[in-house]
Parts: C-alpha cells; structure tokens; sequence
C-alpha cells in the first residue's frame, strides 16, 4: 500500500510540471530589441555643430597646409569644401624694411566658400578629418623668405575661427 501512495504522489507531480509546463504561451508576440546603432565614427561638415581646426603641417614656399578638423563629440569631420586663406610672405629683416619700421611683405587671399567660383587651391581629403589644403596661384618672390598662413573652414552651421600657422 505504501508503495501505491508513492507510485501516486510521482504521478501528481509529473500531472503538475506536466501542466505548468503547458502554461507556456507558444505566440510569438516577442519584441526583439533593435541592436544598438553602431557610433559614428566621423561626422559631416554640414551636421556639425562645433568645428576645431588644428594646422599639423605647413610648406610656405609650395603653399601647402595640412590640418586636421573636428566636430561634434570630438569626431573627424568629412566633406570640408569651403574655406578661406591668406599665404603671406617675408623677406630677411634688414635693409628691405620700409616706412615706419616695417617689412614689406606678399600676400595671396584666397576665398574658396562660393562652390560655383573660381579658387586657386585645391583641398583634398586625405583621410576622415585630415585634410591637405595647396595653393596653386602663388608665385613668391625671389627675396622671400618666411612664410605665414591663416586659414578658416566654413559648414553650414558653423565656421572656424582663423588659425595662423607658427
């Protein structure tokens, strides 16, 4: 007899995991949560609300400047397109100084904002947020010898102050 209520009380517990287990609900009614978005990894010129311009290299005589430019969150920004330059240069201190103690010095302006305008330079992304700026219109003189250049990069929301190289 013992053995009848044992044999019945495994019975009642495999009826009873048996029936919880059907208590599952087999629809599919799930929602899968979206995987997160991936982080940017650059930024575009014209969805950038802050912009940091950093000038990494410099050639005075073949108008050359390299820089790097930021955005929001610190991230390269890509498709800089507008700017503008000024390329000065110097001649030796000395006797070539002029009225008020002052050299003379040649200037080269250079406003690239206008897509549809003409602009003698060429900018070219070398990599997300690195950019190579050249000149292609200076012409020095022969007694120049230092060399400047401010720059500034225009988006559509904001533009960089103007930097100068060292």
């Amino acid at each position: 007899m013992k053995r009848t209520n044992t044999t019945r009380s495994a019975l009642l517990l495999l009826a009873a995991l048996g029936l919880a287990a059907c208590g599952s609900d087999s629809d599919d009614n799930t929602v899968t949560p979206e995987p997160p978005q991936p982080e940017p990894e650059s930024i575009s010129i014209n969805d950038t609300a802050t912009l940091d311009l950093a000038i990494t290299q410099f050639d005075g005589p073949g108008g050359s400047v390299s820089f790097t430019l930021t955005g929001d969150d610190k991230l390269p920004v890509t498709g800089a397109n507008a700017f503008q330059a000024l390329f000065m240069g110097y001649p030796a201190a000395g006797p070539t100084s002029v009225k008020y103690g002052l050299t003379w010095h040649q200037s080269t302006q250079l406003d690239c904002t206008d897509p549809s305008g003409h602009c003698d330079a060429v900018l070219t992304e070398t990599a997300a947020g690195e950019y190579t700026l050249r000149a292609t219109g200076l012409d020095w003189r022969n007694e120049v010898e230092d060399f400047r250049a401010a720059l500034s990069i225009a988006g559509a929301q904001v533009t960089t102050d103007i930097i100068w190289t060292d």
